[in-house]
């Protein structure tokens, strides 16, 4: 009787050699950690554009009352995050030069586009309509155009000086017929320019106006009103860097509370300018 083969036992397997697993296992911990420095450098990329970092941000050096102009030196910038920052907001301080506020802007609070119009008309009906005169001052609109009034590039806000020219016979009868030119009036501040009657050109806040309304004394109001009737005036446009933020000392021949003791004619503003001393 036949014999049934019984099947061989199968050989055993190779053991693997350690030697071969440590080098592949050293260079997939290598490979892990490049992917994961890889992608780190991406993250921190990917924050930087999507609102990291710091950004500079305009904010109100002291309380800005609602219809004030504003003006650039009472700003300041701060910087703050990024992600932090209000939309629309200004990051220089130039940039609301010739503005106005909309509302109540406190100390320290981050100045944006809808909280200032360029245009005072813009302002709602609705705020308070006073101008912000100085008390013992009086506010007193100017005549103005392209050749008197530095080619419309005066705002509210800016400051000028009036220069005025006078004939001489005006001042002395028996003088020598002559035109006579002084600087009579410094750093008036100006609150509102009028209507535009011209296109606005670069650097304008508006076109080209047909008056000025500025801040004086009544006692200079007074002067200013023979000059404009008697004599040529025209402006000059300070810098900026030369603005005055109070309002100039007052004449101490023209006192700001108080009217000129005689009636303004030739002989006041000859004592007052000296135009015939040149």
């Amino acid at each position: 009787m036949a014999s049934i083969a019984q099947p061989r036992p199968a050989a055993p397997a190779k053991a693997r050699n350690p030697q071969f697993r440590t080098p592949v296992f050293v260079a997939g911990v290598a490979i892990a950690l490049l992917a994961f420095l890889i992608m780190f450098a991406f993250g921190l990329v990917f924050a930087n554009r999507s609102g990291g970092g710091q950004v500079r941000v305009v904010v109100a050096g002291e309380p800005i009352a609602a219809r004030d102009p504003i003006d650039p030196g009472a700003l300041t910038t701060i910087s703050v995050p990024a992600s932090a920052a209000q939309p629309r907001y200004f990051s220089q301080t130039s940039q609301l030069a010739g503005s106005y506020a909309l509302v109540d802007i406190a100390k320290g609070q981050s100045i944006t586009a809808n909280l200032v119009a360029s245009n005072p008309d813009l302002i709602p009906a609705g705020t308070p309509s006073y101008l912000p005169i100085e008390k013992g001052f009086v506010a007193m609109t100017l005549p103005t155009g392209e050749q008197q009034g530095v080619a419309g590039y005066i705002a509210p806000g800016d400051y000028i000086d009036v220069i005025a020219t006078v004939n001489s016979t005006l001042l002395s009868p028996g003088a020598l017929p002559r035109q006579l030119t002084r600087t009579v009036f410094s750093s008036l501040h100006v609150l509102r320019v009028g209507p535009q009657s011209g296109v606005p050109r670069q650097g304008q806040v508006q076109g080209v106006s047909s008056s000025i309304t500025v801040v004086m004394s009544q006692c200079d109001a007074q002067y200013m009103e023979w000059l404009l009737v008697n004599a040529t005036l025209k402006y000059t446009l300070l810098s900026y860097k030369d603005y005055s933020p109070s309002q100039p000392a007052a004449d101490a021949t023209c006192n700001p509370t108080a009217l000129p003791q005689d009636v303004v004619g030739p002989k006041l503003v000859e004592k007052r300018w000296g135009f015939l001393n040149g």
